[in-house]
């Protein structure tokens, strides 16, 4: 049995498990990972339920991650859902995780790390957002509170006759903050030009070092972000902010040896200026000791990197054994935040 979540983290999950339970749902799963991958459904079922009462792994982490495939020494290499919110929750203070949940308190918190333009709609004037679209005819729009990419616009303001009409329907829709778009270094737009391409690092501060515990590459498709539900992949990346291993999306048989647009190679690809961004996120990491495990994400531009947004619950990002070949994860590079939960 995992000992990385505490005893009441763990009965609190499994008694939530026991009343939402819902056999058919579990067995959907099932059904599903044995097609895929010729076994049969049954086993499958009874080791899914016993993974997820005993193992702290989630029935979409079971599938995530293949561990239909893998040993049981290789699964507990694997970080799970419930133990990184775990982690999340006993280390970071909950009312300074605020500072990261809404984007514009994130960026004033953290204004000097963006390295661009942005703006308020609601505390700012027509004149102030008029004067920003001259200064930025495409703009980033955002709404304050949202993940995976959901509630990120762009917009080319050429197409807009009427400026204030365009941001009374941007405040009426909630896409209060505005931002200038990023320019991306000329390699990772070599990669998706349409897409900001970021980088997402998981750190831990114990309040003398900064432990980069994780690190993946994220590559769009050319909409306005490179998540998941944007049709983008992502590929893991080592210590030395290189790919280790083919790009996927989570999904079954979702394999990228180049990126299926530019052709550019993932198993090749090297995240730049990689020193610059362990320092950014080491420096970024240091600004709220409050919320040490923090994921952030990075895009790096031409002169050097930039933060996006810093997750307080870091996001979950694994290899899968059935894209990528790999059958290690990353549990123990996250020893340090595990070690600091126990205090």
């Amino acid at each position: 049995m995992s000992r990385d979540v505490a005893l009441t983290a763990r009965l609190k999950y499994f008694t939530k498990r026991l009343t939402s339970f819902n056999p058919g749902r579990v067995w959907s799963f099932a059904t599903q990972i044995a097609e895929e991958q010729g076994k049969w459904a049954p086993p499958i079922f009874i080791d899914m339920l016993w993974w997820a009462a005993f193992h702290d792994t989630a029935y979409i982490d079971y599938y995530e991650a293949d561990f239909a495939l893998l040993s049981r020494r290789e699964r507990k290499t694997f970080m799970t859902s419930l133990v990184q919110h775990h982690l999340a929750a006993a280390l970071n203070n909950r009312t300074d995780v605020l500072q990261f949940e809404n984007k514009l308190t994130f960026n004033k918190r953290f204004a000097e790390y963006l390295g661009r333009e942005w703006l308020d709609l609601e505390d700012s004037t027509p004149e102030q957002f008029q004067a920003f679209v001259e200064r930025h005819p495409v703009i980033i729009a955002k709404h304050p509170v949202g993940r995976e990419g959901k509630g990120v616009f762009r917009y080319d303001t050429a197409e807009h006759a009427d400026i204030d009409q365009l941001r009374d329907e941007l405040i009426g829709r909630g896409e209060r903050l505005i931002e200038e778009p990023i320019a991306q270094h000329p390699y990772l737009a070599e990669y998706c030009a349409g897409t900001v391409n970021t980088t997402r690092v998981a750190t831990f501060f114990d309040g003398t070092t900064v432990h980069v515990l994780m690190a993946a590459q994220k590559f769009g498709r050319g909409a306005v972000s490179d998540q998941f539900t944007w049709g983008g992949f992502f590929t893991m990346i080592d210590e030395n902010g290189k790919s280790f291993g083919p790009g996927h999306t989570g999904k079954h048989v979702s394999k990228y040896l180049t990126h299926p647009d530019s052709g550019k190679s993932i198993v090749d690809y090297q995240v730049p200026l990689w020193d610059e961004v362990v320092d950014l996120v080491t420096r970024a990491a240091k600004e709220v000791p409050t919320v040490p495990y923090v994921g952030w994400d990075v895009a790096v531009g031409p002169e050097g990197p930039v933060l996006i947004e810093g997750n307080w619950t870091p996001g979950l990002y694994e290899t899968r054994v059935s894209a990528t070949g790999i059958r290690t994860g990353s549990r123990e590079r996250h020893r340090p935040v595990i070690e600091a939960s126990r205090r």
